[in-house]
């Protein structure tokens, strides 16, 4: 519904009208109705609860499908007794399964002091053993929870800021995620040439990249947020890409396009992120 909601309030502003305020998403009344369920897309949703869609990925079939999804769960949201949203929202608290199952991103955290060390050591333990999908996941509520002493970074472009600026989100949404970090993150343009691969309708070329990394520098002045460029180091020496490509073979089809997650020197840095300008690219490479 975020991502529906943002077209929605774009227009309603281009057109002077007030936008929307409150909205539910089927997504989470489908993980209260429909806990059973281990995928909660329009297909899986619609199944479960006998909605035909008969003609899938076109937008008005969609759209129609997922009303009468909405019509059967606010049905059952009655049943249940559930009629205001302080009620709804309290039951939505998920589950740890519901969580593992949520979309992950990556994230920086940072220890500032002996406090932030324990619970950096929380937060680690539970992402292991309590979170736990394939990989260590943490939810944000613990991370809240645990946040004194810790520092927070925006990360790469697996993490939760770079899509929002890549796919064009409103930018009271963009600073919204911002809101949540200490400082913001930018990477050379090779870290996320594989964009250009697999997002070539959104990216067609490094300046584009470049671009991203321009606004978020812009993002942080605004918020007064520091900005950082870092190398997103994986290992030591150019050559060494070697060993990440053998490791990462069986779980990728791209893992022969290595991007260049070296530990580059600070006049590789410097150089490769002039084209912010000198003061700029001082601030990022060397001062933040």
């Amino acid at each position: 519904a975020n991502f529906d909601m943002s077209f929605i309030r774009h227009n309603a502003e281009e057109l002077g009208l007030e936008r929307p305020g409150t909205y539910m998403d089927t997504i989470q009344m489908a993980r209260i109705s429909l806990p059973s369920l281990s995928r909660f897309n329009l297909d899986a949703v619609g199944k479960a609860l006998n909605v035909v869609n008969k003609h899938h990925h076109r937008a008005v079939d969609d759209a129609e499908a997922t009303a009468q999804i909405f019509e059967k769960l606010m049905q059952d949201f009655k049943n249940r007794g559930m009629y205001e949203l302080d009620r709804i929202n309290n039951e939505c608290k998920l589950s740890i399964e519901a969580i593992r199952n949520l979309r992950p991103f990556h994230c920086i955290i940072l220890a500032k002091n002996d406090l932030g060390r324990i619970n950096l050591y929380r937060l680690v333990t539970m992402s292991n053993l309590t979170y736990f999908k394939r990989k260590a996941l943490i939810p944000k509520s613990q991370i809240i929870k645990h946040r004194e002493g810790l520092i927070l970074g925006s990360a790469c472009s697996e993490g939760e800021l770079y899509p929002e600026i890549l796919e064009g989100r409103p930018q009271e949404e963009i600073e919204a995620v911002a809101s949540f970090y200490d400082y913001l993150e930018i990477q050379p343009v090779g870290n996320n040439a594989y964009l250009l691969r697999k997002k070539a309708e959104l990216v067609k070329s490094p300046d584009d990249l470049r671009e991203i990394n321009r606004k978020i520098v812009e993002l942080g002045k605004k918020m007064n947020k520091p900005v950082c460029a870092t190398c997103d180091v994986h290992f030591l020496n150019p050559e060494d890409e070697i060993y990440r490509r053998i490791i990462q073979y069986g779980k990728f089809d791209d893992a022969d396009h290595q991007p260049p997650l070296y530990l580059h020197t600070t006049d590789e840095m410097l150089d490769e992120f002039s084209y912010l300008g000198p003061q700029d690219c001082q601030a990022v490479v060397i001062d933040n």
